[in-house]
């Protein structure tokens, strides 16, 4: 009897729920969900509030960082003149200079030595070469040489042997850049700190006859650093007879020439050149010009040679002056000359207007 009374009172609750179920005509899970009431005051089920379109993804790329552009590498190119005493004396002068040039290589990013003539002083003399072909073995394989024939290094015009072009050490010659057909007269390129340079080696009594040829050059090489080295162009007073010809007749001529550099006479100078190559008053370029020869200053003149220190970023040539014989820097002139000391800073050295976009 108890049982059935159970079973009764269970179907009467089965039945109530089923009755108020198909009356409100909702499933009983969405019924249990909470309403909530919109702005506008309309009642909102809950789930539609949350339902959310995708977002459609970007369509722009974000800017990298941009990565700084790394400064153009200052480089050296080692000078020296008029070692005739040196070779001819048959003293390791010489060939201390070019090891101190090595010994610093790495610390002054030194790619070229230039010597501007008399790398002996008698022409026939076998040892005198010797010394000099020694001397320039002290240099590093990756360090460019370029020299010019000086008077003590020529023969007379009527002997036609060439001891100079036998054993001169330059180490880029192609006789497809020279003015004549021994290659007194050449140029050669290469590129440091970004910057395309040409240089020309002018052979002492053969620089005016290769005026228009050099001028010729410097049009193909427009976008090149240019330097002229030659054995004779100034004096402590000024230009020399070929300097006078050649300031007219090249320099002003050829707006990359920016450096020349000599020795021949006695002492140390600087005679810097500004041009206005457009002629509207304002000036578009210095052209550097130095000298050098001490040789005669047995005491004090010793061994010295100068470095010259290209900075691209700073538009700067850095002249360094020392010898590695007496271990000084800095060589002062009796009468006139430079000044410049140990070290000195020559400003708007016009490396700029060459410096290529990718420098380094």
């Amino acid at each position: 009897m108890r049982n059935r009374k159970h079973v009764l009172a269970l179907c009467i609750v089965v039945c109530l729920f089923s009755f108020f179920t198909a009356c409100n005509g909702k499933p009983a899970a969405q019924e249990a969900t909470p309403e909530r009431r919109s702005a506008q005051g309309e009642n909102v089920p809950q789930a539609q509030s949350v339902t959310i379109a995708p977002t459609a993804e970007p369509t722009a790329t974000a800017a990298p960082t941009p990565v700084p552009t790394p400064e153009p590498t200052a480089f050296t190119i080692a000078w020296m003149s008029d070692t005739q005493a040196y070779t001819a004396a048959d003293s390791d002068v010489f060939a201390r200079m070019t090891q101190w040039v090595r010994d610093t290589q790495a610390e002054y990013n030194t790619v070229l030595t230039v010597h501007t003539g008399d790398i002996v002083y008698n022409a026939y003399r076998e040892y005198e070469w010797q010394n000099g072909v020694a001397a320039f073995s002290n240099l590093p394989e990756n360090v460019r040489i370029v020299t010019c024939a000086g008077n003590h290094d020529e023969l007379p015009d009527y002997d036609k042997n060439t001891p100079y072009l036998d054993m001169r050490p330059d180490t880029d010659f192609d006789p497809a850049h020279a003015f004549d057909d021994k290659g007194y007269n050449y140029y050669t390129t290469f590129t440091a700190g970004g910057i395309p340079i040409i240089v020309f080696s002018l052979a002492y009594g053969m620089e005016v006859d290769a005026t228009d040829w050099i001028n010729e050059v410097c049009r193909e090489y427009a976008d090149h650093y240019a330097i002229l080295a030659m054995h004779n162009y100034m004096f402590l007073g000024g230009y020399s007879s070929v300097g006078e010809r050649l300031i007219e007749r090249v320099v002003k001529q050829s707006p990359n020439v920016r450096l020349v550099l000599c020795g021949h006479e006695r002492g140390m100078q600087y005679m810097p050149e500004t041009l206005d190559d457009d002629e509207d008053g304002t000036p578009d370029r210095t052209v550097h010009q130095m000298m050098m020869n001490v040789q005669d200053d047995a005491t004090n003149g010793v061994g010295y040679l100068r470095l010259l220190r290209f900075d691209p970023s700073a538009d700067t040539i850095e002249v360094i002056t020392y010898s590695p014989v007496l271990d000084r820097y800095g060589y002062e002139v009796p009468v006139g000359g430079d000044r410049f000391g140990g070290q000195k800073i020559l400003e708007d050295a016009g490396l700029r207007d060459f410096l290529t976009p990718d420098a380094t």
